[in-house]
């Protein structure tokens, strides 16, 4: 038996004060809370990176319980300028 899940990850949107949000929604399969966690993480890497700015992480929260309800993240975040190596 194989279990296959399906997950999406949302469009980056602003949520006030320099604030973006990004949610993960995984329906079924087995993947774990911190899989889930990470493809929120990697949107919205990739969003700031486009801007030439690095992520930074304000909030995450998780909901669902995994085999009964779809596993959900939401991140907010900030895009901040990149510190120069020393």
């Amino acid at each position: 038996m194989v279990l296959a899940g399906c997950t999406t990850v949302s469009d980056v949107s602003p949520a006030g004060n320099g604030n973006y949000t990004v949610g993960t929604r995984h329906m079924g399969g087995v993947d774990s809370w911190q899989e889930i966690k990470a493809s929120s993480l990697r949107r919205a890497d990739a969003y700031c990176k486009e801007q030439g700015k690095q992520m930074e992480q304000v909030d995450m929260k998780t909901h669902g319980a995994r085999g009964w309800t779809p596993l959900e993240s939401e991140l907010t975040f900030k895009c901040v300028a990149q510190q120069a190596a020393s």
